[in-house]
């Protein structure tokens, strides 16, 4: 089994062209959708398209090391960062390809889904991630606006989604002597998905990260841990990453 990882793959119109990360997230579509409305398309803030086509990559060899299993021949994998880049336009590809309408930038918020956007509170900004009736109507009842869960404009998905220039001041309003951390705990808890937005730091030192054991220390170096879990045969760290001019010297048991 080979794998073979590319800008655009090997052949047609783009074939054997370098790609990167941005350069792809600029063509296929990713930098147009990205950014405030009234601002100018931005790349998004990590490499995302490099880091999809790795995983892309992998799952084609496994799946190819498991069709090998029942036929016993091996294939060709062909990942390239173009096809990942186009692949990640969710759901701007499917609104495009049912009514032919220019997907916009829209800043946090969902081109089809509201409350779905950060709201400012009286402390940290929080993202809400309402996305059905049901939810809304817990969001209301916890912060006493019931009133709004039985308004036409926001009574469903829908009506939300058109309405959302409307509803984000009156939310934002009922948020604004909450504590915004206090305020996603509390939300959460009653169903309601919604987070803080926090900094790198704030993140990497949070309690869950910490147990989840996404942060692995080894000496005077911290990386981040393995996001996939093994019942059986977990992730083991035994080796640092050597500084310069530091040689590699193994422990005899290892």
């Amino acid at each position: 089994i080979w794998c073979r990882v590319t800008g655009f793959g090997a052949d047609g119109p783009l074939g054997s062209l370098p790609g990167y990360d941005a350069a792809i997230q600029a063509m296929a579509g990713i930098m147009s959708i990205n950014g405030e409305a009234d601002g100018d398309p931005l790349r998004v803030g990590l490499p995302v398209v490099d880091m999809v086509t790795g995983l892309n990559a992998t799952i084609g060899v496994l799946l190819a090391l498991h069709e090998r299993g029942r036929s016993g021949q091996g294939q060709l994998v062909d990942a390239s960062l173009y096809d990942s880049g186009l692949s990640l336009l969710h759901p701007h590809a499917a609104n495009w390809f049912m009514g032919r309408k220019l997907p916009q930038r829209s800043g946090n918020a969902h081109p089809n889904i509201y409350p779905y956007d950060v709201l400012s509170t009286g402390g940290a900004p929080i993202f809400l991630a309402v996305g059905n009736d049901r939810q809304f109507r817990l969001l209301c009842q916890h912060v006493g606006q019931e009133g709004l869960a039985q308004d036409e404009r926001f009574a469903t998905a829908g009506q939300r989604s058109v309405h959302r220039a409307e509803l984000k001041p009156l939310l934002e309003q009922a948020f604004a002597l909450l504590d915004g951390l206090k305020l996603a705990d509390e939300l959460m808890a009653i169903g309601v998905p919604a987070a803080p937005v926090l900094d790198v730091a704030q993140a990497l030192e949070h309690p869950h990260t910490v147990h989840r054991e996404m942060v692995v220390t080894m000496g005077q170096y911290q990386g981040l841990g393995a996001p996939v879990k093994l019942s059986r045969t977990p992730a083991s760290y035994r080796f640092a990453p050597l500084s310069e001019g530091e040689e590699f010297l193994p422990d005899a048991g290892a």
